[in-house]
């Protein structure tokens, strides 16, 4: 695959996986020895990461991503993305509130065989977190 194919790859991911809410999609996204790295250093595989997308999705059902920027090098593309929603199911803790939020993230993804292969994530949740008023 092309650098360009990659990014294609990944911004399908962010539309029809996060904004579309086609969480079935992942099937063929993802390799199936998947993994998303978290900040401890410790990964998840394809199940608990579906996990974490579907509660996402409950809580913020009318999440919009926009891709903002896209770089790619070799196996890897970098996105900085920005999330739109409103808060409407449990997220960390914090019940919904109805309130509209936006953040913004950085995603790292290696493609592996036309499917993405690893995953990292640099977002700061501290905004959305003031944004629901779980803190001040």
């Amino acid at each position: 695959m092309t650098q360009a194919e990659h990014k294609a790859l990944v911004a399908r991911y962010f539309d029809q996986v996060l904004t579309h809410g086609e969480v079935a999609a992942l099937d063929e996204l993802l390799t199936p020895d998947f993994r998303s790295w978290l900040p401890d250093g410790g990964s998840v595989g394809p199940g608990p990461y579906r996990d974490a997308v579907l509660a996402s999705r409950r809580a913020f059902p009318d999440l919009a991503v926009t891709v903002l920027d896209q770089v790619a090098e070799a196996d890897k593309v970098a996105t900085r993305w920005r999330a739109q929603g409103t808060h409407r199911g449990l997220f960390a803790g914090v019940p919904a509130t109805g309130r509209p939020v936006t953040i913004s993230a950085i995603h790292v993804h290696r493609v592996a065989g036309g499917r993405l292969a690893e995953h990292w994530e640099a977002i700061n949740l501290l905004p959305l977190l003031r944004q629901l008023g779980a803190i001040g």
